[in-house]
């Protein structure tokens, strides 16, 4: 499938281009309409009991459009792997030329239990995917390591997605909130990628921490950070996060 968005006012970030929040919830958009096509979208999941849980992500962009500019996101499936099937993106801007790539593992769980579905008693899906790859490849980030707090957030009714839990994209958006905003003035973020650890529900607390390693970063210059979510009550580790920022042109 592939979708045309343009990018208007309410996607853009106070640089007047698309970040990050804006192209995965316009990815996200563009997953969900291909899924319903496909006839396994929130509502056919719904009655079969299930729900989709995305369980890591990787996104790299060349570069961000700016406001007023058209992209296309085009998303296919390739074949399951094992329990896991993923969802690949391309990211073109008006002028046909891939700006971004991104990488998605997803998982099928049972409503009642939290248990797998193994992916192959979902449907058959010869005829619906393809082996092509993004040339992104989705990764596991380690959870071991020394911290320092940033930020700390309480989900909001306005956080949750259809199945109750936090929208993946509110994760990326705790982020870059917690992140000094003159990093984002002064660095260009290349890459994104992101493991979902534990669902998080409405009214818990979230404690963002960053990697005590990506002080370089922090100091305006480019390299990668790394960031962690907690929750607050038990310390369970939520999600694992990379950003890679580099000095702007």
């Amino acid at each position: 499938m592939n979708m045309t968005y343009q990018i208007t006012s309410l996607l853009v970030n106070p640089l007047g281009k698309l970040g990050l929040y804006g192209a995965l919830n316009l990815m996200q958009e563009t997953a969900w309409m291909h899924a319903e096509t496909l006839g396994f979208g929130a509502n056919d999941m719904e009655r079969e009991g299930l729900y989709w849980v995305l369980t890591r992500q990787k996104l790299q962009m060349q570069e961000w459009p700016q406001f007023g500019e058209k992209i296309s996101v085009e998303t296919w499936l390739r074949p399951p792997e094992g329990a896991f099937v993923t969802r690949e993106f391309l990211l073109r801007n008006g002028h046909d030329n891939v700006i971004g790539a991104c990488s998605t593992s997803w998982l099928a769980l049972q409503r009642e239990t939290r248990k797998i579905l193994p992916i192959q008693h979902l449907r058959s899906w010869e005829d619906i995917t393809r082996p092509q790859n993004s040339g992104v490849e989705v990764v596991k980030i380690p959870v071991e390591g020394d911290y320092e707090k940033l930020a700390k957030y309480r989900v909001r009714n306005s956080d949750l997605d259809i199945n109750q839990h936090v929208n993946n994209t509110k994760y990326a958006q705790w982020i870059l909130d917690a992140v000094p905003y003159d990093m984002h003035k002064a660095l260009f973020l290349s890459s994104y990628s992101v493991n979902f650890l534990a669902e998080t529900h409405l009214g818990e607390e979230v404690q963002i921490d960053v990697s005590t390693n990506s002080t370089d970063v922090a100091t305006e210059k480019s390299g990668t950070a790394t960031y962690r979510g907690l929750r607050v009550l038990d310390n369970k580790v939520l999600f694992t996060a990379t950003l890679d920022w580099e000095k702007r042109g």
